[in-house]
Parts: structure tokens; C-alpha cells; sequence
């Protein structure tokens, strides 16, 4: 009975179905819907596996961060190479000449296998750079995350412009790999036009290698480095990353700039970390009122309050200028030193020297205003304000 039952399933299975074998169809269907189900844990699998052998080369478990990374890239890998080889159990489909095309005395034929094979050849290289370039994102973050452990900035701001140019290096390669293979591009000599055209490419391309040279110019000469505040012109803020074109700089409401390289190294640009002591101004208006001796007065007794304030440091300055019709400008300059002391904060500082000024300012001119109304007037003239 059994004989009987498999010789019946033998024969159906060498029965044709469009000129194919209905077990070569069988096969591709299997392949296809067991890709469909398997792809996942599959991939999840080679990724854990990846990881493991990841974990013994770095001191910490990054094995999850590498699973991460190359879990999504490996299932497409896995699922072209399963894609393949399930389409190429149909023998006979793969024979069919697609189109037919005479070259003089040479005729091409281009058959469905051909077609098949530069889409999957092209898909293989595509994904398979792609996981390079996961694995290299990998290798990079482990490095910044170390360099960052141990407070090496140089590194941590080194890393990200290595890793990027590893990366451009492999996607270039899979690029000319996809061109030779799939393409059918003479490499050779498509790099002799390029080189012929460099100059062209140069010019289209002078911005982006500015910004490149620029980048390298900053890491080597190190004007500043990752986390460092800087102020270029009016604007001021702190150094987020470096990167091939621009550098990333976030000011203090929150807002991300992205800054061209090559507008860095030709502008004059304050490092502000790298400063010892941080200057402070504070400017009063005073209206006319005080003669010279009580401005005099007032200007050294300012000098003395700001000195004895704790934290400031010298050079101490206390002058006036700025004189208008109506009023007069005085300016408070100081330092602080840089970094401040632990719990001391520069905006309280400056609150303070502030509302200590304003008192000694109202007192003063307040005193002079009084003064002023002892005084008989020099004329018989009536005093501003004085309907009578």
C-alpha cells in the first residue's frame, strides 16, 4: 500500500506544470515561505553568534549593541542568498531568452538566469557592504565609548572622522565592485576618466574638500575639541561633534548649529574652555546730578564693593563714559576665574555685584539729588518744573 502511494506522489512530482517540473516548484516554493518564517530567528541567530565572538575582544558586553547594529542588515544577506538559491530550482523558467540582440555578425541572448543573476549579485554586494559598514559602526562606538570612559578627548573627537572615512572607503569599494561585476564597467579605465576629470570633480567638489581639509586642520591642530565651548563672532556655544564637512555646536537655548569646517579655521575663534579667567560687565545708566567729587566717590567705593566680592578676581575696572544729553553710562568690569569654584555660579555673582551697585548707585544719587534742592538757585529764573 505504501509502495503504491509513493509511487503515485514519484509520478506526480515528475509531472510538468508549464514546462517545469512540479518538484523543481515545489522546492521554490518551500525555500520561499520557509525564508518567509525562518529569516528573523535565522538572522537573530548569526547575530548572537556574532556577538558572543564580539564579547571576547572588547571588556565590556557590547554583544547586544553588535546585535543591534547587524541583526537587520544580515537578514537581508540571508534572504537574497535563500531568494537565489530557491529561483534557481526553476530550471526551465531560467532558459527563456528575455530579449535577443544582433551586434553586427554577434548575436547576444540574454536569458532570465542572466537577469537573476546580476539582480542577486547586486543585492549581495549591496548587503554585504552594508554589514561591513555595521560592523565598522560597531568597532567605532566600542572605541568612543572606551576613549569616553577614560576622559580622552582627542580620541572621542578622532573616532567619528576615522570611522567615516573607513566607511566612504568600504561603500567605494562596493560601489566599483557592483560597477565591474554587475555592470560589466571596465574599472581601469573608468579610473583614468576620473582621473582625467579630477580637475572638473575638483571644482564641483572644491566646497566639500575645503570642509575635508579643514576637518583634518582642526584634529591636528586642535583649536578646540568635542565639549568644548567656543564663540565665533556674536555666537557662542558648545562643541557637539566634528565631522567631515561641519562641525555640530549647540548654544545654550538648545538650538543645533551646523557650522562649515572651513568657516572654523578662517575666522578668528575664542576657545572659551581655554581660558583662565571669565570677564563680567555691568552697565548703569545714571542721569546728571552728581558733581565731580561724589562721582569720584561713588566710582572708587564700586571698585572696593566688586573687589571684596568673593570669587572675583583682579583687574578690577570702574569708569564712566558714554555721556549723553540726559544721562551718563557707568561700566563695572571683572574677572572670574575659570573654571569657578564648586557651588559658586557666574550668574549669581553677577546678581549680586548688580544689586549691590544699584543700592550704592540709588544712595548716591539720591544724596546728590538733595543737594541739589539745599542750593539756592543761581538765578531768578524759575527750576524746571516749577509752575509758579
Amino acid at each position: 500500500m505504501w509502495a503504491l502511494i509513493l509511487q503515485i506522489n514519484l509520478h506526480l512530482l515528475e509531472q510538468r506544470l508549464g514546462n517545469e517540473r512540479v518538484s523543481n516548484i515545489l522546492w521554490c516554493v518551500g525555500i520561499i515561505f520557509a525564508t518567509l518564517l525562518l529569516k528573523r530567528p535565522l538572522s537573530r541567530w548569526v547575530a548572537k553568534l556574532c556577538a558572543v565572538i564580539a564579547n571576547r575582544f572588547t571588556d565590556k558586553n557590547h554583544g547586544r549593541l553588535f546585535q543591534d547594529l547587524t541583526v537587520r542588515p544580515l537578514e537581508w544577506l540571508l534572504q537574497t542568498l535563500l531568494y537565489y538559491i530557491a529561483v534557481n530550482q526553476l530550471t526551465i523558467f531560467l532558459r527563456q531568452v528575455v530579449f535577443r540582440r544582433l551586434h553586427g555578425s554577434r548575436l547576444t541572448i540574454v536569458r532570465v538566469s542572466d537577469v537573476a543573476d546580476k539582480i542577486f549579485q547586486f543585492l549581495l554586494i549591496l548587503f554585504l557592504t552594508l554589514v561591513v559598514s555595521r560592523i565598522v559602526d560597531f568597532i567605532f562606538q566600542v572605541r568612543i565609548s572606551k576613549a569616553r570612559a577614560e576622559d580622552n578627548r582627542d580620541r572621542e573627537q578622532l573616532f567619528p572622522l576615522v570611522k567615516e572615512v573607513f566607511k566612504v572607503i568600504f561603500w567605494t569599494i562596493g560601489i566599483f565592485w557592483i560597477l565591474g561585476d554587475v555592470f560589466n564597467v571596465n574599472i581601469p579605465a573608468l579610473i583614468t576618466g576620473l582621473g582625467i576629470g579630477g580637475i572638473a570633480i575638483a571644482l564641483a567638489a572644491k566646497e566639500s574638500v575645503e570642509n575635508l581639509f579643514a576637518a583634518f586642520t582642526i584634529l591636528s591642530d586642535k583649536p578646540f575639541k568635542t565639549g568644548d565651548a567656543v564663540r565665533l563672532g556674536t555666537f557662542e556655544g558648545s562643541v557637539e561633534q566634528i565631522g567631515f564637512r561641519s562641525t555640530r555646536v549647540r548654544n545654550a537655548d538648545g538650538s543645533l548649529y551646523i557650522i562649515p569646517n572651513k568657516t572654523l579655521v578662517s575666522q578668528n575663534l575664542e576657545n572659551l574652555s581655554q581660558r583662565d579667567t571669565r570677564k563680567g560687565r555691568i552697565v548703569f545708566s545714571i542721569k546728571y546730578g552728581l558733581s565731580e567729587h561724589e562721582l569720584r566717590t561713588l566710582i572708587k567705593d564700586l571698585k572696593e564693593m566688586v573687589q571684596q566680592t568673593l570669587h572675583v578676581q583682579e583687574p578690577v575696572d570702574v569708569f564712566a563714559d558714554a555721556f549723553g544729553e540726559t544721562s551718563f553710562q557707568l561700566s563695572i568690569n571683572y574677572h572670574l576665574p575659570e573654571p569657578l569654584a564648586e557651588g559658586a555660579r557666574a550668574d549669581a555673582i553677577r546678581q549680586e555685584i548688580a544689586l549691590q551697585a544699584f543700592r550704592m548707585i540709588s544712595d548716591a544719587t539720591r544724596a546728590g539729588n538733595r543737594d541739589a534742592v539745599v542750593q539756592e538757585p543761581s538765578s531768578s529764573k524759575p527750576l524746571p518744573g516749577d509752575n509758579t
